[in-house]
């Protein structure tokens, strides 16, 4: 936490106009923090030992983005897919010598294939890859990790691509969060090699459910950390003679808080539980990641509100994880459309 005051203090006495300044995390310290993760093994979750990493089942991993969400600090282990184990790259992604962004651009909104923009031909030795209007997170990365539907047939295969291979057009980058940038990607007859597909359909499915447990993780943490504080602050925090936690309307607003969290809790295991025992877990990540992401913005806005003047300060926590909660609403399927294909599926 010391770690935490010094990179969100504020060095101005007065915030300067415009648009805030991006936040960074100072380069020694990420690397040592880096370096940390790495020795207790708590880097690469996904990938294989082989390949660099920490592999650890679902349940294990939740717990650990559940851990590092709890501080504001801009640093988790990063999200590289088993399936890149198999690629050339994996050992450098893994020692951070290239990274790695997750180009499922309208997947974001439904949560599943549907709206796969990318689409693949077999060409000569290889493949072709077209598609305009894709969005991508984390633009500046070295490699993105695309799925694409074939021109005839409509299988979906997995790509990994070079930011700067031939064909590979990004442009329109522009803030998402005072931490992420987005951009627009375009292929325009893309060729890569054959051993650039590095998945398939299942694949494709599995990456979306992990990375609905990830945000739901992150959730997990993010609300444990506002709860705490905010139960911290009311016990000690004393208006007209009494301390806010002998307040009625406090007291509720932390016990709802409570339950939730409790709630979302079990549903986020359950759904990595069940991961990890080989059983179907995608619709309990889609549910997980939906309460768990929405529970995180009510936390983070009880947090701001039992606060008061101090839960808006940049020197404080909870305006950063209000606007990253409400951000991970809207990651790997939106509230209303995994409404709408739960409803379906029923």
């Amino acid at each position: 936490m010391s770690q935490e005051g010094a990179f969100l203090k504020q060095r101005e006495a007065f915030l300067p106009l415009g648009d805030p300044t991006r936040r960074a995390l100072d380069g020694d310290i990420n690397q040592s923090l880096v370096e940390k993760a790495k020795r207790v093994g708590l880097w690469a979750l996904d990938l294989p030992e082989a390949a660099g990493g920490s592999r650890v089942g679902q349940v294990a991993r939740v717990l650990i983005y559940r851990e590092f969400a709890r501080t504001a600090l801009p640093f988790e282990p990063p999200a590289i897919p088993a399936v890149v184990a198999r690629s050339p790259y994996a050992r450098k992604l893994a020692n951070g010598k290239l990274s790695l962004a997750l180009a499922f651009d309208e997947v974001h909104k439904t949560g599943d294939l549907s709206a796969i923009r990318a689409v693949y031909r077999r060409g000569a030795g290889g493949y072709e890859l077209y598609g305009d209007g894709i969005d991508v997170i984390h633009p500046d990365a070295d490699l993105y990790l695309l799925p694409a539907v074939a021109h005839e047939g409509g299988d979906v295969g997995l790509f990994l691509l070079e930011r700067n291979v031939v064909g590979v057009k990004v442009e329109r980058e522009s803030d998402l969060t005072t931490d992420q940038t987005v951009a627009r990607l375009t292929l325009d007859g893309c060729r890569i090699g054959s051993d650039h597909l590095v998945g398939a359909k299942g694949d494709v499915e599995g990456i979306i459910a992990s990375e609905q447990l990830r945000i739901a993780a992150r959730s997990l943490g993010i609300a444990i950390r506002c709860l705490d504080a905010s139960l911290e602050h009311a016990r000690n925090r004393v208006t007209f003679g009494r301390p806010l936690s002998s307040r009625q309307a406090i007291q509720w607003m932390l016990t709802d808080v409570a339950v939730s969290l409790r709630t979302c809790t079990w549903l986020t295991l359950e759904a990595a539980w069940k991961a990890d025992q080989g059983m179907p877990y995608f619709h309990g990540a889609a549910l997980a990641k939906k309460r768990a992401a929405r529970m995180a913005f009510e936390a983070a806005d009880t947090a701001i509100q039992i606060h008061g003047g101090y839960g808006v300060s940049k020197e404080f926590p909870f305006e950063s994880f209000y606007r990253e909660a409400r951000l991970l609403r809207l990651l790997y399927g939106r509230e209303a459309e995994i409404d709408r294909k739960m409803g379906e599926e029923a």
